[in-house]
């Protein structure tokens, strides 16, 4: 019996960790690579896009940095405030997101620290905190990173992020969906960043 219970465990452990690696390609296009995954204890997919700039990792974090500005090319950004500089490389500001009619937007003050990372990396995470805000409707979790990693004479991006709406908003219309947040978003910010080498 013991044998039997050990064995159904680790077959659970070991679906939980597929799970966590099964990524899947949900669109490929201009240069932008964004897959989808199920994340465990979710019903709302996680996803990570991909792509190479020709802009300087200084070039990224700074426009990472100048938070006020994230409307003008983070897709489906309603607003964004700089709550606090705590330091050079950690802030705390407020993000609302844009959400389809008949829902409210949802926001979240968010903390954001750069991170050097070993092989030259930088690493910039984002982790939704608990403090309130001034939303009618708050998400009900969200974190990610930021990947910057050399890459030849460009920069690669790698962007992951996973939240939860606090609203109950249906899977089929989220999921389906949710590649074109860090696609619409990676084409602004190469536009963004090729601007500034020109």
């Amino acid at each position: 019996m013991k044998v039997i219970t050990f064995l159904l465990l680790l077959s659970v452990c070991i679906t939980k960790i597929h799970t966590q690696e099964t990524w899947e390609l949900a669109k490929n296009k201009k240069g932008i690579k964004v897959y989808v995954s199920v994340i465990p204890n979710s019903d709302y997919y996680a996803f990570k896009a991909v792509m190479s700039v020709r802009a300087t990792e200084i070039e990224i974090v700074k426009l990472f940095k100048d938070v006020n500005k994230y409307p003008e090319w983070f897709a489906f950004t309603k607003s964004a405030k700089l709550i606090n500089q705590i330091t050079n490389d950690k802030q705390l500001f407020f993000m609302e997101t844009d959400y389809p009619w008949p829902y409210s937007n949802e926001c979240m003050n968010y903390h954001m620290e750069f991170v050097k990372i070993q092989g030259n990396k930088q690493k910039i995470t984002i982790t939704g905190t608990n403090k309130s805000t001034n939303c009618k409707k708050s998400l009900k979790k969200a974190s990610g990173y930021i990947l910057l990693e050399p890459d030849g004479g460009n920069t690669k991006i790698s962007y992951y992020f996973h939240s939860e709406p606090s609203q109950n908003i249906p899977t089929w219309l989220i999921n389906p969906m949710i590649h074109e947040m860090p696609y619409q978003t990676f084409i602004s910010m190469r536009k963004k960043l090729n601007s500034l080498n020109h």
